[in-house]
């Protein structure tokens, strides 16, 4: 009897220990997964450098001026075959857009319009999401094929400004998931972000300094030069002045009349509480105003810029493109649209008349019951 009890116990304990083994091992596994993955973390953390920098993990910031080099020296025998092609694409464009006399400021926003114009987002790709087999991120990629993630942007154009000699470095985020430039222009430096900008240009990412940058990017303070120029900010050297905040609207009006990408008001040295909550008002209505009315393609952001004493108040405009209908220029004459109204009309009854007439059309209990709109 006591054997059988014996196996009767084993056949019950055995079971149950295999269960807390197996989960044992399991707890074991994922104790050792999650470990991986904080190394594998530790590899995606923030470094005190400019070049070879992982941007998303799939981007990497390289250095070019090898290139900038050869274009400054005249020799360029020393490069590959796609970086000599990259300099005569470069060289191209600065010779296209650069002019003698032009100051280094100048030469930035040539450069910065022509990108803002020419280069655009690679297809259906954001910052960090890579389009397999393209070369959107380093300058070769982004000449030939004017396609491009904000690697492609920052090191581009770092390399126009290098081959003018004007200093510029790329800058990473924290995060390691964008990146963008620093200028330097007569000895202060500027955040320049064209991806951010692109395609519109309307100058709210260009020539920004340290506080105007910070309300929207972190990045490692201590190894990147601090940028506390407003000199040459976009808005700051557009500024106009202002003594009757209620002229704003009136003249945001004539600016989105101009298709202007920005409009700026120095208000002086003292602001007191009451115009910041006034004008903030003033911005929501002329915001709703333009979203509500006949400028639905146009959106408004606005900031402060500290310059100095004085207080600029920047307002962006972005315009939204508009498109074509693909239709809107065939040519059809009456009896081939009379051909084209009998065939979709035979299928699909009236809902298809090529005549112009709008139709708000609802099905009911299988019927189709229509509405004509005037």
């Amino acid at each position: 009897m006591t054997k059988r009890k014996l196996i009767r116990i084993m056949y019950v304990v055995t079971p149950v220990m295999l269960v807390l083994l197996l989960a044992l091992n399991v707890f074991t596994m994922l104790k050792v997964k999650a470990l991986e993955d904080a190394a594998a973390m530790d590899d995606t953390e923030d470094v005190a450098q400019e070049n070879d920098v992982h941007i998303g993990g799939d981007y990497i910031i390289k250095a070019t001026t090898q290139i900038s080099d050869a274009y400054k020296s005249g020799d360029s025998s020393k490069l590959s075959d796609a970086d000599k092609e990259t300099l005569d694409m470069a060289k191209s464009v600065l010779d296209e857009i650069i002019t003698d006399g032009m100051s280094d400021y100048e030469k930035e926003l040539a450069v910065y319009k022509w990108m803002c114009a020419n280069i655009g987002f690679d297809d259906g790709s954001l910052a960090v999401i890579p389009d397999a087999g393209s070369e959107v991120d380093n300058p070769h990629g982004v000449l030939k094929y004017h396609k491009a993630v904000c690697v492609g942007y920052a090191t581009t154009f770092r390399l126009f400004m290098q081959m003018m000699d004007i200093e510029c470095m790329v800058v990473h985020d924290s995060y390691l998931s964008h990146s963008w430039d620093l200028v330097k222009l007569d000895g202060q430096w500027y955040h320049t972000d064209i991806y951010s900008d692109a395609p519109d240009g309307n100058f709210s990412h260009f020539n920004l300094n340290d506080d105007a940058m910070m309300n929207m990017q972190d990045w490692n303070t201590d190894f990147f030069p601090a940028a506390e120029g407003y000199k040459y900010n976009y808005a700051y050297m557009n500024r106009v002045d202002c003594k009757d905040i209620y002229s704003i609207p009136g003249q945001l009006r004539a600016a989105i009349d101009e298709k202007s990408g920005v409009a700026s008001f120095d208000l002086g040295k003292d602001i007191s509480d009451s115009t910041y909550s006034i004008l903030e008002t003033i911005m929501n209505q002329v915001e709703n105003a333009v979203t509500s009315g006949s400028d639905k393609g146009v959106g408004i952001t606005w900031s402060w810029l500290q310059a100095g004493d004085d207080n600029v108040f920047c307002v962006y405009l972005n315009y939204e493109k508009e498109t074509e209908d693909p239709d809107s220029n065939v040519d059809i004459d009456a009896e081939t649209q009379q051909k084209i109204d009998d065939a979709v009309n035979k299928a699909f009854g009236d809902a298809g008349r090529g005549d112009g007439t709008d139709y708000d059309t609802a099905v009911i209990g299988g019927a189709s019951e229509k509405t004509v709109i005037n």
